[in-house]
């Protein structure tokens, strides 16, 4: 039924852009249209429930239409489907949107008028349409027709709609994102699990902006909160917006905002078939970061410059690909200390001075020397100390609810070490963690009873590891826990 209903839609749609002259095209065109065509024009927060359905499923039908040239009457030059790069221009005045392709013709007839390009297109424009018909178009006596690619005497037709339709959610039934598309979101490597979450909502529009808000709740819409923009779209906030696009110049991408795709998916296909895996990894983890630090312009006041996003993302992609040598291979622990248990438990904690003193948890728990679990956090800590407390409770929670009988937790904090061991005076632990302190002895205490654990003191070398867990936790703001391995 959803297809079914969808075709309908489409026809109306395809009425529209064909020029029809029936009484309901003309009304609509003149309630909705406001002389703009049927590709570019929007939805309103008063429009009917009807218009909204027909504007969501143009996105079906933009793929699949094409004009076919005639004599170049009919077909205007801007924002109409008769090149393949065509929904990358769209007319910025009335003017403009009179301009029809008989217009862009020499003078004798034949080639281009190189000034109305141009003036039309740009200069990058102009050159790609002088590349792709270095002849220009041959005009003939024949009327302009726009043609349905599916069918095959191009008219619009229910049934080749529909089964245009099936086809689709059969390939894609992914909310009609493709395989390829979905593979690159879910598993291209140097990306944290929170990044693909983003991923994954970006590319169906799901971000929580302003065009997204205005649709649902029926609202007028309020535009950019940052630079002012009538429309706040995803493709907007990742890519448009004056410090999104600053980052993207400045990226090894070059990427110019002004020459990217109309919609997510297209951008995420154009991606796909001209980056390689690794370059695809660099322009996720800028996306990511992009998004970040626009949050933090919005809701904290911070900004930042745009060399500062793409250094911030660099070091994310580094920790990450740290993390996968440990979660993608069999990690062998150090000889190092008590070897002789089954269970050896790493942990760590990276600490800076900064407004929030943030801190990242590192436990990664080992079973004969290969490791099944890790536990990666964000936290808020007074002093290293207190980080390195914070691990370590965190550790023998963990230690308890899988109830390990005998386990050897290591650290590379000496203090720590001689704290739980009772081997210094709780008077002389620092003011800052004194209280935590407390607790964790008390918790340390209470559940060693009948279980052979101990805590040993370890070099930071032999905890290179969970050194870098937790540094990588810190600086992407992780929260996670999995297992590598089904042991427990």
């Amino acid at each position: 039924m959803v297809e079914f209903s969808q075709t309908l839609h489409m026809k109306n749609l395809w009425a529209i852009a064909a020029g029809e002259q029936s009484t309901w095209v003309k009304v609509l065109t003149a309630k909705y249209l406001h002389n703009l065509d049927i590709w570019s024009t929007g939805r309103s927060t008063r429009c009917t429930h009807l218009w909204k359905a027909m504007v969501q499923a143009r996105e079906v039908l933009k793929e699949n239409v094409k004009w076919q040239i005639g004599d170049g009457q009919k077909c205007r030059a801007v924002g109409q489907p008769w090149h393949d790069l065509w929904y990358n221009f769209s007319p910025t005045n009335a003017a403009q949107r009179k301009v029809t392709i008989a217009q862009l013709v020499g003078a004798d007839g034949r080639g281009w008028d190189t000034q109305k390009l141009i003036t039309l297109f740009g200069f990058y424009g102009a050159l790609y349409l002088a590349m792709t018909f270095p002849n220009g178009l041959l005009l003939s006596h024949r009327q302009d027709r726009l043609i349905f690619t599916p069918s095959r005497n191009g008219q619009f037709t229910i049934k080749a709609a529909y089964h245009l339709l099936r086809s689709n959610t059969t390939q894609n039934p992914h909310h009609g994102i493709s395989k390829d598309i979905c593979k690159m979101i879910w598993h291209s490597r140097g990306v944290i699990p929170r990044a693909r979450i983003f991923l994954w909502r970006a590319v169906r529009e799901a971000l929580p902006v302003d065009a997204l808000f205005s649709a649902r709740l029926a609202r007028q819409a309020n535009g950019c909160s940052i630079c002012g923009a009538q429309q706040e779209t995803v493709m907007h906030v990742l890519f448009k917006y004056p410090r999104a696009s600053q980052v993207w110049l400045s990226s090894e991408f070059g990427l110019r905002a002004d020459n990217l795709p109309d919609s997510m998916q297209k951008l995420f296909a154009y991606v796909m078939n001209h980056l390689d895996s690794q370059q695809i990894s660099k322009w996720i983890g800028i996306m990511w970061q992009v998004w970040k630090d626009r949050c933090k312009e919005c809701f904290q006041g911070k900004k930042t410059k745009p060399l500062q996003t793409l250094a911030a993302a660099s070091n994310s992609a580094f920790w990450q690909q740290a993390a996968e040598k440990v979660f993608n291979k069999t990690i062998r622990a150090s000889d190092e200390a008590l070897e002789t248990r089954r269970f050896n438990c790493w942990i760590d904690a990276s600490w800076v001075h900064t407004g929030t003193n943030g801190a990242g948890l590192a436990v990664l728990i080992f079973d004969s020397g290969v490791l099944v679990q890790y536990y990666l956090k964000t936290g808020t800590a007074l002093s290293p100390f207190h980080a390195e407390l914070l691990a370590f409770q965190k550790a023998v929670q963990i230690l308890t609810e899988l109830d390990v009988k005998e386990c050897n937790i290591k650290t590379d904090c000496l203090e720590l070490k001689q704290v739980i061991n009772d081997e210094t005076n709780m008077s002389e632990v620092q003011w800052q963690a004194f209280h935590d302190a407390v607790e964790v002895k008390l918790l340390w205490d209470r559940n060693r009873i009948d279980r052979n654990w101990v805590c040993t003191h370890v070099s930071r070398e032999s905890n290179f590891w969970a050194d870098q867990m937790a540094k990588h936790a810190r600086i992407s703001e992780l929260d996670c826990i999995g297992y590598t391995f089904p042991v427990f």
